[in-house]
């Protein structure tokens, strides 16, 4: 292959599916796309071990790829799922007549005073919600949690997601800081209805434009995918977690905790976390050793000669900088994983984060492309 060459122009990032939920440090679309279309061909598999928020997956649907993607966070393959499925009409009947029901049991709670539901509880559940807010989103919840249907449960379920974090006191998706927001009685649920409504149309365009080839979603531990045969993979596309830079189950853990999710599955075994190098101290090791695990399992299911496409960026731990690019090229040589090209570009402070040290001058991002020389039958 040539060199990398993505085009400047990115274009929206948010086309179709892929705005239906926010995402921390995910990659845009172009990039996955670029790679699907120049090396492989229709109806390969392309895998990516750390899918997030399922960018990869929704282009493999557009480009007719089979997907598969692996995430320890379930609110990950949550969105995931959501967002590569095509709904039917007769689906999304039911996810506007399932809207419509939720409507009226809002209006019963507030003209008549009818509330029978237990409000789930959870560590500072009232400091982050006020009560009102904590019964809509139960009301909401309940009536999702007894859809049959995974499509229009994980459908619905991914939209209350979304706007959780809105509707709570914390500031914004991006700052863990308390903020009176002053919810008014029916907001919660006109946002979620709202929000639906904007997935509807954007599900519908989805439909239109990608097939029902097969997407596969799974919530587990990147290290341990077993699930793939060896030399069953065409191309492997994906972004790590970016060592000592975001606590992901703290991004999600209102949302965790709303849905019924274990918040400490994901904390305790989440890859190169911030709470993982600056709270408990873990050293770069760490980080590359989990990272070798799941490469070592990237080589045995890609074929020979077929590509790793790994977005990464530079991180700081302990005051002492880490360069990813350099860890990556050493930690290919010893897994079989030849470093072919790359391109990078600088990391700038644009936003506050929850750690503000993630984006600076000295910091790069890259697109890295390896080759897998080790697999051959």
């Amino acid at each position: 292959m040539e060199k990398i060459y993505i085009p400047k122009e990115k274009g929206s990032t948010t086309y179709l599916t892929h705005n239906f939920h926010s995402y921390p440090a995910k990659f845009v679309p172009q990039i996955p796309n670029y790679f699907i279309k120049k090396l492989t061909n229709e109806y390969d598999v392309v895998f990516d071990p750390f899918v997030g928020c399922g960018t990869t997956m929704v282009e493999c649907k557009l480009l007719n790829r089979i997907g598969i993607g692996i995430d320890l966070n379930p609110i990950a393959t949550l969105v995931s799922e959501s967002k590569t499925a095509n709904l039917s009409v007769t689906e999304i009947n039911e996810v506007v007549n399932t809207v419509g029901q939720i409507k009226k049991a809002i209006y019963n709670l507030y003209e008549k005073g009818i509330f029978n539901y237990q409000i789930p509880y959870f560590h500072n559940r009232d400091h982050w919600f006020q009560n009102n807010v904590q019964k809509e989103l139960t009301i909401i919840i309940g009536f999702l949690n007894k859809l049959r249907n995974r499509k229009i449960s994980n459908f619905l379920k991914t939209a209350i997601s979304s706007i959780i974090v809105s509707v709570s006191n914390q500031e914004s998706d991006t700052r863990y800081a308390a903020k009176n927001k002053n919810i008014v009685d029916y907001q919660t649920f006109q946002v979620f209805e709202k929000k639906t409504e904007s997935m509807i149309i954007r599900v519908k365009e989805f439909n239109s434009k990608a097939n029902g080839i097969n997407i596969e979603i799974y919530n587990d531990d990147s290290t341990k995918i077993d699930f793939l045969e060896d030399n069953s993979v065409d191309i492997v596309i994906t972004s790590p977690p970016y060592a000592n830079t975001y606590d992901y189950y703290l991004y999600h853990k209102l949302r965790m905790y709303w849905l019924g999710y274990d918040v400490s599955v994901v904390k305790n075994k989440e890859i190169g976390s911030r709470d993982k190098h600056s709270s408990q101290k873990k050293d770069i090791d760490d980080f590359n050793n989990n990272l070798k695990l799941c490469f070592t399992e990237v080589v045995r299911v890609l074929k020979h000669n077929k590509y790793a496409v790994i977005v990464i960026g530079d991180s700081i731990i302990r005051k002492k900088f880490f360069d990813s690019k350099k860890m990556m090229i050493a930690l290919g040589l010893q897994i079989g994983l030849e470093f072919v090209d790359s391109i990078s570009e600088k990391l700038y402070k644009t936003t506050r984060m929850f750690n503000p040290k993630f984006t600076n001058s000295q910091k790069s991002e890259h697109i890295m492309l390896f080759k897998n020389i080790k697999n051959e039958i």
